[in-house]
């Protein structure tokens, strides 16, 4: 059977005092004799009484509470991000409320309104991917909580923001397979509608420009549907002019990109060179080990803390770029 959690009124009542004496003994509050304070926290430690954090937490306008919307939890740039945002929230003595939007517009929208509604000290928010509509940011803004976006930006709120700097990230991957010797390089696109799939998109176009390289649009491979963008890399790694590289918009899409490169019949990277994104862990652990570009999602976590906690209505939003880092490993060579 479910017991009844002590409450103040509890030891008040067996103490014969008021609410507000066992109050002040518990608070440190003064006007109060040291054999009744001692009495107390005598019973409240005997009774293992717990404040109502919440109850208390309310009266000072505050629920010590932050709330976290992600896209997924299954790769390990979103849960190192977790990770840097919770050791944040504890030493600043806040708990976290997280919720995942499966990449879904709608379940990402009534999780922000279902957070908003528990009164969060802020929203901290992993965008799953642009649309047109995204007022219900500013109508949960309007209500006076504060909203820091991660990893994604959004147009349509003016918020602070805390991102990579996916355009460089690529940029120096595609560089580097350019400096190596590669010219026919094949990227690997992401999901349309996503500012972080862009960024990478014209830092290797970029990339290309910089080294006076003809940009080929028919070298550039959504990655949407699975078995076409599969299907379209067999039939250019089979041409006679297939490609010495591929830039992947992720290590996912790498990994399997090396997989279908095997199928093939092709070494990496004595046939053809790869660089992924994020650095995911097991990128070590492929055969060859996985060249990448390294996010600093921890501290994108951290930071995002730092800077909720740091906003009032008379600063203007902050725009955090960090820097990426290029690990180059065992499957790139010079051509």
């Amino acid at each position: 059977m479910k017991k009844d959690r002590v409450t103040i009124k509890d030891i008040a009542k067996a103490l014969n005092v008021s609410v507000t004496t066992v109050s002040r003994a518990l608070n440190g509050g003064e006007r109060i004799s040291e054999s009744t304070r001692k009495k107390v926290e005598e019973l409240a430690k005997k009774w293992k009484y717990r404040p109502n954090q919440l109850a208390k937490n309310l009266q000072q306008n505050s629920t010590k509470t932050v709330g976290v919307v992600i896209p997924e939890y299954n790769h390990n740039f979103f849960s190192m991000m977790l990770h840097g945002i919770e050791d944040r929230a504890r030493e600043l003595n806040y708990q976290l409320i997280i919720k995942s939007s499966g990449r879904s517009y709608e379940q990402e929208k009534e999780n922000c309104f279902n957070l908003s509604d528990l009164k969060v000290d802020g929203l901290l928010i992993a965008l799953s991917q642009d649309r047109e509509d995204y007022s219900y940011l500013n109508d949960i803004y309007d209500e006076g909580i504060p909203i820091i976006l991660l990893d994604r930006i959004c147009e349509d709120i003016d918020t602070s923001v805390v991102i990579t700097d996916d355009f460089d990230g690529a940029f120096k991957a595609v560089d580097y397979l350019i400096k190596n010797g590669h010219q026919h390089i094949v990227h690997l696109k992401g999901e349309e509608g996503i500012s972080t799939t862009f960024n990478r998109y014209m830092g290797y176009v970029e990339a290309l420009k910089d080294s006076q390289l003809p940009f080929h649009s028919d070298m550039v491979i959504s990655t949407e549907v699975q078995n076409d963008w599969e299907k379209a890399l067999r039939k250019m790694l089979n041409d006679e002019h297939r490609p010495t590289a591929l830039f992947a918009v992720t290590d996912y899409i790498a990994f399997q990109a090396m997989e279908i490169c095997k199928q093939e019949g092709l070494e990496i990277p004595k046939d053809i060179s790869i660089i992924g994104y994020a650095d995911e862990p097991v990128s070590i652990y492929t055969s060859p080990k996985l060249t990448t570009v390294k996010q600093p999602s921890y501290d994108m976590g951290k930071k995002a803390i730092e800077i909720l906690f740091n906003t009032s209505d008379d600063l203007k939003s902050e725009h955090i770029v960090l820097e990426t880092e290029l690990m180059v490993r065992d499957s790139t060579a010079t051509t």
